[in-house]
């Protein structure tokens, strides 16, 4: 049976003796002496209740539930702007998603360098507060192309959010625990967001002014220790997988956001659904939500790498339901089952890297991970939107079909646990003499 940490035994034994990491590291202040064996539980060397321990785990779900709230609205919200903006159009409209896009590759590209600068807190920080400043702009009503442009903006601070806590997260004892713990306050608030936006839209709010909502979620945490050790975006790429995690994250998120993007404008239009269509985004968030907690046995017993693959098959099965049936009751259970077999994929990903890889890539293949995960995320909900132009909102069940079909075939590119690279570079200074294919199994 895969173990559900971080193989944090394994990699000790095979890395420098001098190689410090953020799990030995707080995340939110701390000193020198704060080492890993105080990670080992939320309980201090007395026996006492570790809170700072605590602390950081909540800040980083409150962070996770924060991203998932903005993620969560858009595809409630789109019927909505598109009235309350009479002139756009399906591929305008969509401009929102090549908005988050180019935040999130932004973010790739500079989170390395920030990293190895500024505390993980830190991070934290300063995305929610670049996530604030997009928000109350949009809460003023611009021009529909400013809001696209707030969405850069909103995609950077989130991309820097989502990266931080999942590196920090990814490298604790039990790390697939907590992680699968995160992600269900990230499902959480993708939960709740569209319910109280379709809700808010029938009592006639304007669109724009959901976005306060967002705007309160920003919240300001502690800060801490940078980290040290940190591999370079060259070396960690030449990691099977790495690249190969790459790739399917990235396909994984355009699926679970073109789903919730564009599955209550598939609704409204091909099935009638009304105003209850709505709920369809929230029902696909509640099923990512709960299996994020409910299917962690039952990963841990049919082992992460399988459990995936056969999660994916559910996921695509759904798809071919959604696309053939015409009954809107049918089509509604099918995206909530799918957004619960959906759950638990990203976490196990996460886990699986950092099991492969050795502790100096974390950073780097985590902000990667996370960055072009959500920026494909950001880039397939467009292309839905500006093919839905030409073609029809029914094109959204062809693209998520292939997009899955396309999922299976790259996981069985992902090397199983502990059979990644074995040794860390020693500093951030001399990590190019490291040769990652020579490690490779």
């Amino acid at each position: 049976m895969v173990s559900d940490t971080p193989g944090d035994g394994y990699l000790l034994s095979t890395v420098m003796p001098t190689l410090h990491d953020e799990a030995e590291q707080p995340l939110m202040g701390g000193g020198p002496n704060h080492d890993i064996s105080q990670m080992e539980s939320l309980k201090t060397a007395d026996g006492k209740r570790d809170y700072r321990a605590i602390a950081r785990i909540v800040g980083c779900c409150v962070s996770a539930a924060s991203i998932g709230w903005h993620d969560g609205c858009i595809g409630a919200l789109i019927p909505y702007l598109q009235l309350y903006y009479s002139d756009v159009t399906d591929e305008k409209v969509s401009l929102v998603f090549i908005g988050s896009f180019t935040g999130y590759s932004l973010a790739s590209l500079l989170n390395v360098a920030m990293s190895s600068r500024l505390a993980l807190g830190r991070l934290i920080i300063l995305g929610a507060t670049i996530q604030a400043v997009a928000s109350a702009i949009i809460t003023l009503r611009p021009p529909f192309i400013a809001i696209a442009a707030c969405y850069v903006m909103a995609g950077f601070g989130l991309a820097l959010q989502d990266t931080q806590l999942n590196t920090y997260v990814a490298r604790l004892p039990g790390a697939a625990t907590k992680l699968g713990i995160v992600h269900a306050a990230y499902g959480v608030g993708a939960l709740l967001s569209p319910t109280i936006a379709t809700l808010l839209m029938q009592a006639n709010v304007p669109p724009p002014s959901f976005y306060f909502t967002n705007l309160a979620w920003c919240v300001v945490t502690p800060t801490g220790e940078r980290d040290e050790g940190i591999a370079s975006l060259k070396t960690v790429v030449s990691s099977r997988a790495v690249w190969a995690a790459l790739l399917f994250t990235t396909l994984y998120c355009g699926t679970e956001s073109g789903e919730a993007g564009w599955i209550v404008s598939f609704l409204m239009r091909e099935r009638d659904g009304g105003a209850a269509s709505g709920y369809a985004s929230a029902a696909f968030y509640c099923g990512l939500t709960s299996s994020r907690v409910m299917l962690l046995p039952l990963t841990a017993y049919i082992t992460e790498k399988r459990a995936v693959a056969i999660y994916v098959v559910i996921a695509l099965a759904m798809q071919v339901v959604i696309w053939t049936s015409m009954l809107f009751i049918v089509d509604f259970i099918a995206i909530a089952t799918c957004g619960f077999v959906m759950g638990p994929i990203y976490p196990i990903t996460v886990s699986l890297v950092t099991q492969a890889t050795p502790h100096g890539y974390h950073p780097g293949a985590l902000s990667l991970l996370a960055c072009l995960g959500q920026s494909g995320g950001a880039l397939f909900p467009f292309v839905v939107g500006s093919l839905a132009d030409r073609y029809g909102i029914k094109v959204l069940q062809p693209v998520l079909v292939t997009l899955f079909i396309l999922m299976i075939l790259l996981w069985q590119l992902m090397p199983p646990p502990k059979l990644g690279l074995r040794l860390a570079p020693k500093t951030a200074s001399n990590e190019e003499d490291v040769d990652p294919n020579d490690h490779e199994s």
